[in-house]
């Protein structure tokens, strides 16, 4: 089976911003700290039972020049990672309109951050790396198997940072110290958060056009019951190729079944010559069926997700992905087999 290359720039996002408003959820009795004490301050992340106070000297900052980033995961060496970042105006304009092309980290300013981990994890690339970021690495609190790390005084270049930039850069940094006097820990659940990943994993999405032009989105997938999804590239042309095969499934559920629709996925777009021997290979099987472009969602999604082409995933109508994923070329006959078990399993 050919293996996937991905002509594709990709930048993601750590996670996303967190708000420094309450949070409400009810705390569990060993949590130390009461309900009462919750304020509009503070920040309760429940995914690694991490609350803290934001501190007072950040209100002038927090709806212009803050970033903050989260990131929880159960599958690398640091569990829990929140960011705190200043951007100039000029930065935060660039974000907005960010491209395929601009490096994120560019545009951000550190100025602290908090690690969860597990203990024996400490002395790990990954956390090591971070503790490089910064000439303080405090420990601030421990449960179970994990231990919580306060990171300040960024080490990094910051020159680029002027006049009130610079002073506002240099009272959120300061302002470290004050939140580390407020962090507590409760009870989380991992488990919690591995399922969300999953559930992520198996979630399309995309926002892109078809082949032909026309705008399309993962909207589709509520169309029908269950959609047949198949991933193809250009570069696998004329070795590889079930166009024809894709086709009699098209035409043979809509004889069969109304509430089954297939659409298939050219990973190697948008780019002009990829989508020219795409196009060329429907023209050749008179195919009729979807074909899509990828976005910057789905693109991610492939590169995480997929190890070889051409590989048929089965999609219900809440864009998740059902039952397991089909590598190389199939059969008509194994494709409706396929189609027909996941029918009979959703009655």
């Amino acid at each position: 089976m050919k293996k996937l290359l991905f002509p594709l720039s990709i930048t993601v996002l750590l996670g996303m911003a967190i708000p420094l408003s309450a949070c409400n959820a009810e705390k569990t009795q060993q949590q130390s700290v009461s309900q009462q004490e919750i304020s509009d301050r503070t920040v309760q992340l429940d995914k690694c039972g991490l609350q803290y106070e934001a501190p007072q000297q950040w209100i002038a900052y927090e709806q212009t020049n803050m970033l903050p980033i989260t990131n929880t995961t159960t599958e690398g060496d640091i569990y829990a990672q929140v960011q705190y970042n200043y951007v100039t105006d000029k930065e935060m304009e660039a974000l907005s309109t960010l491209s395929n092309e601009t490096s994120v980290q560019q545009l951000l300013h550190p100025f602290g951050e908090i690690l969860v981990f597990k203990q024996n994890k400490l002395e790990s690339e990954a956390v090591q790396k971070e503790f490089a970021l910064y000439q303080k690495q405090q420990k601030v609190a421990s449960q179970k198997d994990y231990v919580y790390y306060m990171l300040s005084e960024y080490t990094g270049d910051i020159s680029s940072l002027q006049g009130q930039d610079l002073q506002a850069y240099q009272t959120l940094s300061e302002s470290m110290e004050t939140l580390k006097q407020t962090i507590t820990v409760y009870p989380f659940d991992e488990t919690i958060v591995a399922e969300a990943i999953d559930q992520i994993r198996r979630t399309i999405s995309f926002v892109s056009t078809t082949l032909e032009g026309e705008p399309i989105d993962s909207s589709i997938f509520a169309n029908a019951d269950i959609t047949v999804v198949n991933f193809w590239a250009s570069y696998c042309y004329p070795n590889i190729n079930e166009t024809a095969t894709l086709q009699q499934l098209k035409t043979e559920l809509e004889q069969k079944y109304d509430n089954v629709q297939l659409i298939q996925v050219v990973i190697d777009t948008p780019q002009p010559e990829a989508e020219q021997i795409a196009k060329q290979a429907k023209q050749e099987s008179n195919a009729d069926f979807i074909s899509i472009m990828t976005d910057e969602t789905l693109g991610n999604w492939i590169v995480q997700n997929l190890e070889g082409l051409p590989t048929t995933i089965l999609v219900n109508n809440q864009a998740q992905v059902i039952g397991e994923q089909i590598q190389g070329i199939q059969s008509l006959e194994n494709y409706m087999n396929m189609i027909e078990n996941a029918l009979a399993e959703q009655e």
